[in-house]
Protein backbone atom coordinates (compact mmCIF):
# COMPACT_ATOMS: atom_id res chain seq x y z
CA UNK A 1 0.00 0.00 0.00
CA UNK A 2 1.30 3.44 -0.93
CA UNK A 3 1.37 5.93 1.94
CA UNK A 4 1.46 9.69 2.00
CA UNK A 5 2.22 12.09 4.79
CA UNK A 6 -0.68 14.31 5.79
CA UNK A 7 -0.59 17.06 8.43
CA UNK A 8 -3.66 18.06 10.41
CA UNK A 9 -4.20 20.68 13.08
CA UNK A 10 -6.11 19.68 16.20
CA UNK A 11 -6.93 21.54 19.40
CA UNK A 12 -4.09 20.94 21.87
CA UNK A 13 -6.20 18.93 24.32
CA UNK A 14 -7.57 16.68 21.56
CA UNK A 15 -4.08 16.10 20.15
CA UNK A 16 -2.84 15.17 23.63
CA UNK A 17 -5.78 12.82 24.22
CA UNK A 18 -5.21 11.06 20.87
CA UNK A 19 -1.49 10.76 21.61
CA UNK A 20 -2.25 9.28 25.05
CA UNK A 21 -4.72 6.83 23.52
CA UNK A 22 -2.17 5.75 20.91
CA UNK A 23 0.47 5.25 23.61
CA UNK A 24 -1.98 3.28 25.73
CA UNK A 25 -2.91 1.04 22.81
CA UNK A 26 0.77 0.66 21.87
CA UNK A 27 -0.04 2.12 18.48
CA UNK A 28 0.32 5.43 16.70
CA UNK A 29 -1.80 8.51 16.19
CA UNK A 30 -1.62 7.78 12.47
CA UNK A 31 -3.14 4.31 13.01
CA UNK A 32 -6.00 5.74 15.09
CA UNK A 33 -6.75 8.35 12.43
CA UNK A 34 -6.48 5.74 9.68
CA UNK A 35 -8.90 3.39 11.49
CA UNK A 36 -11.42 6.21 12.01
CA UNK A 37 -11.21 7.25 8.35
CA UNK A 38 -11.60 3.67 7.12
CA UNK A 39 -14.66 3.21 9.36
CA UNK A 40 -16.11 6.52 8.18
CA UNK A 41 -15.60 5.67 4.52
CA UNK A 42 -17.08 2.20 4.99
CA UNK A 43 -20.16 3.75 6.59
CA UNK A 44 -20.53 6.14 3.66
CA UNK A 45 -20.35 3.27 1.18
CA UNK A 46 -23.36 1.69 2.80
CA UNK A 47 -21.75 -1.16 4.69
CA UNK A 48 -23.96 -0.22 7.65
CA UNK A 49 -27.71 -0.46 7.54
CA UNK A 50 -29.28 3.00 7.09
CA UNK A 51 -30.80 2.86 10.57
CA UNK A 52 -27.31 2.34 12.03
CA UNK A 53 -25.66 5.27 10.27
CA UNK A 54 -25.10 8.05 12.77
CA UNK A 55 -24.88 11.69 11.69
CA UNK A 56 -21.16 12.43 11.47
CA UNK A 57 -21.72 15.94 12.84
CA UNK A 58 -23.14 14.37 16.00
CA UNK A 59 -20.16 12.00 16.23
CA UNK A 60 -17.73 14.89 15.83
CA UNK A 61 -19.49 16.98 18.48
CA UNK A 62 -19.59 14.05 20.92
CA UNK A 63 -15.93 13.27 20.27
CA UNK A 64 -14.97 16.86 20.95
CA UNK A 65 -17.05 16.95 24.13
CA UNK A 66 -16.24 13.50 25.56
CA UNK A 67 -12.88 12.41 24.15
CA UNK A 68 -10.74 13.76 26.98
CA UNK A 69 -13.00 12.31 29.68
CA UNK A 70 -13.12 8.93 27.97
CA UNK A 71 -9.34 8.94 27.51
CA UNK A 72 -8.53 10.03 31.07
CA UNK A 73 -11.06 7.98 33.06
CA UNK A 74 -9.36 5.71 35.60
CA UNK A 75 -12.04 3.03 36.03
CA UNK A 76 -15.70 2.24 35.27
CA UNK A 77 -17.00 4.41 38.12
CA UNK A 78 -14.85 7.35 37.06
CA UNK A 79 -16.02 6.97 33.46
CA UNK A 80 -19.67 6.79 34.56
CA UNK A 81 -19.25 9.95 36.64
CA UNK A 82 -17.48 11.87 33.87
CA UNK A 83 -20.20 10.99 31.33
CA UNK A 84 -22.98 11.78 33.82
CA UNK A 85 -21.59 15.32 34.22
CA UNK A 86 -22.34 15.82 30.52
CA UNK A 87 -25.76 14.15 30.70
CA UNK A 88 -24.84 10.80 29.14
CA UNK A 89 -24.44 7.17 30.17
CA UNK A 90 -23.21 3.98 28.51
CA UNK A 91 -25.04 0.72 28.20
CA UNK A 92 -23.96 -2.68 26.95
CA UNK A 93 -25.43 -3.08 23.48
CA UNK A 94 -25.34 -5.88 20.95
CA UNK A 95 -21.62 -6.25 20.28
CA UNK A 96 -20.35 -3.38 22.41
CA UNK A 97 -21.26 -0.24 24.30
CA UNK A 98 -23.70 2.43 23.30
CA UNK A 99 -23.94 6.05 24.45
CA UNK A 100 -27.34 7.31 25.64
CA UNK A 101 -28.82 10.56 26.91
CA UNK A 102 -29.41 10.48 30.63
CA UNK A 103 -32.79 12.23 30.46
CA UNK A 104 -34.56 10.17 27.80
CA UNK A 105 -32.31 7.14 27.53
CA UNK A 106 -32.17 7.64 23.75
CA UNK A 107 -29.27 5.90 22.05
CA UNK A 108 -26.98 8.35 20.28
CA UNK A 109 -24.23 6.08 18.94
CA UNK A 110 -21.89 3.25 19.81
CA UNK A 111 -18.80 4.17 21.79
CA UNK A 112 -16.74 2.59 18.99
CA UNK A 113 -18.06 5.39 16.74
CA UNK A 114 -16.25 7.77 19.11
CA UNK A 115 -13.02 5.77 18.96
CA UNK A 116 -13.50 3.73 22.16
CA UNK A 117 -14.64 0.14 21.73
CA UNK A 118 -15.83 -2.01 24.62
CA UNK A 119 -12.59 -4.00 24.26
CA UNK A 120 -10.61 -0.78 24.75
CA UNK A 121 -12.39 -0.16 28.05
CA UNK A 122 -12.06 -3.80 29.12
CA UNK A 123 -8.31 -3.64 28.55
CA UNK A 124 -8.06 -0.45 30.57
CA UNK A 125 -10.51 -1.13 33.40
CA UNK A 126 -10.80 -4.89 33.50
CA UNK A 127 -14.03 -6.86 33.70
CA UNK A 128 -17.10 -4.90 34.54
CA UNK A 129 -19.57 -2.69 32.89
CA UNK A 130 -20.92 0.81 33.10
CA UNK A 131 -23.94 1.43 35.33
CA UNK A 132 -27.25 2.14 33.63
CA UNK A 133 -28.94 4.88 35.70
CA UNK A 134 -32.36 3.69 34.50
CA UNK A 135 -31.76 0.25 36.04
CA UNK A 136 -30.75 1.56 39.50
Amino acid sequence: MNSRTVSIQLPADLALAVHDLATEQEGTVAKIVEDLLVAHLAARKGSKRPSEVVDQRLIFALQKLLFRDMAEAQDWDDLDERLRRHGYFMKIAWGGLSLHTETSGQKLCNTADLGFSYVTFLRRFGPGKPRDPHMS
